[in-house]
């Protein structure tokens, strides 16, 4: 028992100081970027890459004997409703948290107009008391998908003591546009390339579950590189994305768009690698 005590410790120092490399934001910091981000992530709900990315965690969740119908449900770092909406159309009530206002009054539209059980809530899982709320052991699923709230060993054991009985969570493994932004930042901005910014990834959760005997159901999905687009596009989305987080000069910006138009080929630039998401279910009682 003590060496695997010593084993848990280990991965979750590991994961705690893997955390440590991500981008230092403030609260208010993030608010802001997300509420910037609102209107793309909800043009992005009605693609056919969501629409995949959701039949793949709800699949996932009823493969590990999740029915919504009546179930509680915690939605950390909800976004505009990827997941809370149609789980509330299926039958659950939802408490839907993120910091974003703009995120949250997406979903309050929606529920408002569908009449959907759900309860919006604009708080940061980073500092909030479960207690306090009311949390701990309430929820039947506790969600953290592609959220940068659970970060790090306290964040997710905060996350899996808000369940009662299902978790699941979600991370990049690898996102198409990994090597094109680590040249941006070396190159143009002249800094060290970032952690994801959702943090370390699916590797350090998965084995902090994995050493202390849970064994969550594993699912990897794999979306396809950006089509084609042209050049001058793709170099104003990777402007946004990246300029989230800071501000750029004007001469910054035409160095990414020179960028993105050197590399275009007859005018068009591409990503064909992918992105790869891992995800994972697990029952809180599972030893």
């Amino acid at each position: 028992m003590q060496q695997n005590d010593d084993t848990v410790a280990c991965w979750a120092e590991c994961w705690n100081a893997a955390a440590q490399n991500m981008d230092t934001l403030t609260d208010t910091s993030l608010a802001g970027i997300w509420n910037k981000r609102s209107d793309r992530f909800a043009r992005d709900m009605s693609g056919e890459k969501r629409q995949k990315r959701m039949d793949d965690v709800l699949g996932l969740l009823a493969e590990a004997g999740f029915s919504p119908e009546g179930a509680r449900v915690l939605d950390i770092g909800c976004g505009p409703g990827t997941l809370t909406l149609p789980l509330a159309r299926a039958g659950a009530e939802v408490t839907a948290l993120d910091i974003s206002t703009a995120m949250l009054d997406r979903i309050r539209d929606a529920a408002a107009e569908e009449d959907l059980s759900i309860a919006p809530m604009e708080c940061s899982w980073w500092t909030a008391d479960i207690d306090r709320l009311g949390f701990r052991n309430r929820f039947d699923l506790v969600i953290a998908s592609m959220t940068p709230g659970v970060r790090d060993q306290e964040t997710f054991d905060r996350m899996t003591a808000c369940s009662r009985e299902y978790c699941y969570y979600s991370n990049f493994v690898k996102r198409s546009n990994d090597g094109i932004y680590r040249d941006i930042y070396r190159n143009i901005l002249g800094e060290t390339p970032r952690e994801n910014a959702h943090g370390p990834g699916l590797l350090y959760p998965f084995m902090y579950l994995y050493t202390r005997g849970y064994r969550p159901l594993v699912k990897f999905s794999h979306m396809k590189g950006n089509p084609e687009r042209d050049w001058e596009e793709a170099a104003e989305k990777a402007i946004d994305f990246l300029g989230g987080t800071r501000s750029f000069t004007d001469e910054t910006r035409e160095k990414i768009r020179a960028y993105y138009e050197t590399a275009a080929k007859n005018g068009t630039f591409g990503s064909d690698s992918g992105t790869f998401i891992g995800m994972m279910a697990w029952t809180v009682q599972e030893r």
